[in-house]
């Protein structure tokens, strides 16, 4: 079916622009995934490295891929910052092992995505008091995230 080549050619556009920003802000790709969610996307930021404001980049790349995300014309997406502490690191038997990312940060990223704007971006608030000196944001109203 011609929608399903146009689709994959599609993500992987996305998958390589989404990879291009995340490197060029000091981050790591961690995974794009298929599942009840759709199409999801995780840069990890601050794990790899020891840049100054891993919080800013966060910030930065997010800012980069909502637009590379429109300038694809997508007509869905949403994204979500959060910053703290989380594992980073392989689980698993070494045969089957995976690198994986986990934690309470995590888990609200995740959150805020699903309560994104469709095209939009929340961030959480230690993102918003870490970047807020060099990033103006438009403060949305109060959500419960779970």
């Amino acid at each position: 079916d011609p929608r399903d080549s146009t689709l994959l050619q599609l993500m992987n556009d996305a998958f390589k622009i989404l990879s291009r920003i995340t490197h060029a802000c000091n981050g790591a790709v961690r995974d794009m995934l298929f599942d009840d969610k759709g199409c999801v996307f995780i840069s990890v930021f601050g794990a790899h490295s020891h840049e100054v404001n891993p919080c800013f980049d966060a910030t930065v790349s997010a800012m980069r891929m909502e637009s590379a995300l429109k300038d694809l014309k997508l007509k869905r997406f949403s994204l979500g910052v959060s910053f703290g502490e989380c594992f980073c690191g392989e689980v698993g038997p070494p045969i089957r092992s995976d690198y994986v990312v986990m934690g309470p940060e995590v888990n609200l990223a995740a959150r805020l995505m699903g309560k994104a704007p469709n095209r939009g971006t929340l961030v959480s608030k230690r993102i918003y008091s870490h970047s807020k000196k060099f990033i103006h944001f438009i403060k949305s109203q109060e959500i419960q995230v779970k």
